[in-house]
């Protein structure tokens, strides 16, 4: 589904002849989504034109973030400047000439003052920092679940069969202050991983990048959500993922999934649990533990504040 609201542009690839390339482009369009564009992602051929064309777009529709292109423009006004043919505020024709071939001159160093400071502010990175979040876990234990109900949407595809995530999925959520409050929104950037099993089972191939890309993930992380079965209990390898997130001194929450699926239930089971998970994950007795259901959404919700809490006190130790 396409929205009239944000802009669409079909780039056709490997179109690197001149002669050839936007003939064969023409086919594609049938698509109904306006004039194809003749590229070469190799050699870079008509990809300029399909860029500027882009960045119009998303700043006429407005459907990028405010403030967006701002240094774009600036950058695109103080080059024009430089290299204007044309007499700038205080100058005149041979003061011009003098600018174009010396770049000597009172405006000639304003305009490159001003063209270093639209240069210089591409380093200025004013976007909220992201805290980054590691979904480990055994296969099929839930994970994908849990990005799916934490978005509201189908970000990963879940199945029964354990192995079904490939590789490691990256979402970005933006929590939005209290109100009330002048502090920023807080950016959080989800990495569904493929789950990890045990290393004499992982054969070389495909399965052994994707552990590898897991684990990497737990390395670069700011806070690793390790998601156990609440009905299966504490395995061997669930300890083992709990010693390579102590080992690599990150903030760790426990998540106890599939918690609508503990049988006989009481008044005491939440605290008996605790107890046993505490005892059974020496390694990270002192992550917070989150008791939830991603499949009905029971405490999702209570993941973001838990996550803050648990990277504020890994920075304190």
């Amino acid at each position: 589904e396409i929205s009239n609201e944000i802009p669409v542009l079909v780039a056709v690839n490997k179109c690197e002849s001149e002669q050839t390339g936007p003939l064969a482009a023409t086919e594609f369009w049938s698509l109904g989504l306006g004039e194809p564009f003749a590229v070469s992602a190799l050699h870079g051929v008509g990809t300029a034109d399909m860029l500027e064309l882009m960045f119009q777009q998303i700043d006429e529709m407005g459907s990028a973030i405010r403030g967006f292109g701002t240094k774009v423009k600036e950058l695109k006004a103080a080059k024009s400047d430089w290299l204007s043919n044309e007499p700038l505020e205080g100058e005149d024709k041979t003061d011009a000439r003098l600018r174009r071939k010396y770049g000597v001159g009172d405006a000639a160093q304003r305009a490159l003052d001003r063209y270093e400071s639209a240069i210089n502010a591409f380093d200025d990175s004013d976007r909220p920092e992201e805290i980054n979040v590691a979904i480990v876990g055994r296969p099929n234990v839930g994970k994908s679940s849990l990005l799916n109900t934490i978005f509201g949407d189908d970000r990963a595809i879940v199945s029964d069969i354990a192995g079904t995530t490939r590789d490691s999925i990256d979402a970005v959520m933006e929590r939005p202050s209290p109100a009330g409050s002048d502090k920023p929104s807080t950016l959080y950037r989800f990495v569904d991983t493929a789950g990890i099993r045990r290393k004499g089972k992982i054969e070389f191939g495909p399965e052994f990048f994707m552990v590898n890309r897991a684990l990497r993930a737990i390395r670069r992380s700011d806070v690793v959500l390790l998601v156990m079965d609440a009905t299966a209990g504490v395995t061997e390898q669930d300890r083992i993922l709990a010693q390579k997130v102590a080992d690599d001194g990150r903030a760790c929450v426990i998540i106890c999934n599939k918690w609508d699926a503990v049988v006989d239930k009481d008044s005491t089971t939440y605290d008996k649990s605790v107890k046993y998970f505490r005892e059974e994950l020496p390694q990270v007795r002192w992550a917070p533990i989150i008791f939830l259901s991603a499949a009905t959404g029971q405490r999702v919700g209570k993941i973001y504040g838990t996550v803050d809490e648990a990277i504020k006190a890994s920075s304190t130790v």
